[in-house]
């Protein structure tokens, strides 16, 4: 299970806005500004454990697109899979029973885990298209 005190922030793909503030009686521009947002999961990643529990469409369909990326990823770091992807090494290198030895865990993967990481994936592929 993941730890239920994260913070699940990704902060390698940060949003910057830029903010225009209109002065309220005039046409002129009061302030520009910059304001970083970053992508965060809620603690329903740290009630699913993916490895074990049959995900359903019930369960997905609410998910942000971060919560579906961590849930399919935590099955990978189970294994020991050493991510490459900078945001997804960063999350998983401060949880404690975090591993990465290889860089190939398909060998590992139960057939549960293989249809969960689908499902997680098709809707993935639903928010993002």
């Amino acid at each position: 299970m993941l730890p239920k005190d994260g913070a699940y922030m990704d902060y390698y793909s940060a949003r910057i806005d830029t903010i225009i503030e209109q002065q309220t009686d005039t046409t002129e521009v009061a302030e520009v500004y910059t304001e970083e947002s970053y992508r965060t999961a809620s603690d329903i990643i740290t009630k699913i454990n993916s490895s074990t529990t049959k995900l359903t469409e019930k369960g997905l369909k609410n998910l942000k697109k971060l919560e579906l990326e961590i849930l399919r990823n935590t099955i990978y770091a189970r294994h020991g899979y050493t991510f490459k992807k900078k945001s997804y090494r960063q999350f998983f290198d401060s949880v404690e029973w975090y591993i990465p030895i290889s860089e190939n865990v398909d060998k590992e993967l139960t057939s549960l885990e293989k249809n969960n990481i689908k499902s997680l994936f098709k809707f993935y592929l639903i928010i993002i298209l």
